[in-house]
């Protein structure tokens, strides 16, 4: 069924032990300020390409962990992963994601990242692009690798990740 939702976040609040769940999963809920202080400190910190290769390394094993929870708990299958994972980016405020499985391409309109970094001259957005790297990967049983070729922080419309398999 075309618009069944698949991926309706279940939240669960313990204000006696001051704990979080999404999905039975502990969570933090971060400003997206708080996200990118935690990204521009680790640039200052590793440089741009250290902290690029962490959240890159993070978003894709994110990506993997819980695309892999959809596929083998839940039993979603291609159109509906695909589904969830869009579900999912906007539920959580992460920006809309489109997904053209066919050319491996990867679309977020108002990356949460994008949005709040700044201007760049360079992709800013690794997390969602290991993020999208991990998703290919679940998708098609293959390790892949992604390549940010458009970012919103530096003027495109939008950001775009083209997934390549690793040979």
């Amino acid at each position: 069924m075309e618009n069944t939702r698949h991926n309706l976040l279940k939240e669960r609040w313990s204000v006696e032990s001051g704990e979080f769940f999404i999905q039975e999963e502990p969570a933090i809920i971060m400003s997206c300020a708080g996200f990118l202080r935690l990204q521009k400190s680790a640039e200052e910190i590793l440089g741009v390409d250290g902290a690029a290769v962490l959240f890159y390394e993070a978003g894709k094993k994110c990506g993997i962990k819980w695309l892999g929870v959809w596929k083998d708990e839940w039993g979603l299958e291609e159109g509906a992963l695909i589904r969830a994972m869009e579900e999912y980016f906007a539920e959580l405020g992460w920006g809309k994601i489109s997904i053209a499985r066919e050319a491996l391409v990867i679309k977020v309109e108002n990356s949460f990242i994008a949005k709040n970094y700044g201007e760049s001259e360079v992709p800013v957005c690794q997390f969602l692009r290991g993020y999208s790297a991990g998703l290919g990967e679940v998708l098609t049983n293959r390790a892949m690798d992604a390549e940010e070729r458009k970012c919103a922080a530096c003027g495109d419309d939008c950001c775009e990740f083209v997934l390549k398999p690793i040979e």
